[in-house]
């Protein structure tokens, strides 16, 4: 009899340990969550201000460098009427405006503030050469269905014509948001 009783506490303390540990490991899944969710946090956080100096970077690159001052300032004369180098010059600079959103897109950035991607289109369409980059190359940078309709928008109120059918379109165009 005393060995049934002693088994019995035994398997009753075996169990209620068992339990605890369950609940104590319960209790660091939570803890480890929790961990988790805000170091996912600080990592999109350091994502979008990575991504906005970036950005800040090419615009200021309008200000602070003087080379690149005076080729922007060319821009309304069209692409047709720059020479070579500067040609090559505000395409790239083109390039990179367009590239920089295509990454802010991608990683959610202000996805659901469509003013904030008008204001920029707006920004690289304001002139003859960034409309014509944008039919000519722009418009192919561009790998999803919203941005180019935002920038499609934004290129019709500027010029009150609807986007030229010889436009392009990106060869690894994502349809999906």
């Amino acid at each position: 009899m005393d060995t049934e009783l002693t088994v019995a506490v035994a398997q009753i303390l075996t169990g209620t340990a068992t339990l605890i540990v369950a609940i104590f490991l319960a209790g660091q899944f939570v803890l480890q969550r929790k961990v988790l969710d805000r170091a996912h946090l600080d990592a999109e956080r350091e994502l979008t201000l990575s991504s906005l100096s970036l950005f800040q970077d090419h615009l200021n690159s309008r200000v602070t460098n003087e080379s690149v001052r005076n080729l922007y300032a060319k821009r309304h004369e069209g692409l047709s009427n720059l020479s070579t180098s500067e040609f090559d010059g505000i395409t790239t600079h083109f390039r990179m405006g367009y590239l920089i959103t295509n990454n802010e897109w991608s990683l959610g950035r202000a996805k659901n503030f469509p003013g904030y991607y008008i204001k920029r289109f707006q920004g690289y369409l304001d002139s003859v050469a960034g409309r014509e980059y944008y039919v000519q190359t722009g418009r192919a940078i561009l790998n999803r269905d919203r941005l180019v309709e935002i920038a499609d928008e934004v290129f019709e109120e500027l010029t009150g014509e609807a986007v030229p059918a010889e436009a392009g379109r990106a060869i690894g165009f994502v349809a999906q948001e």
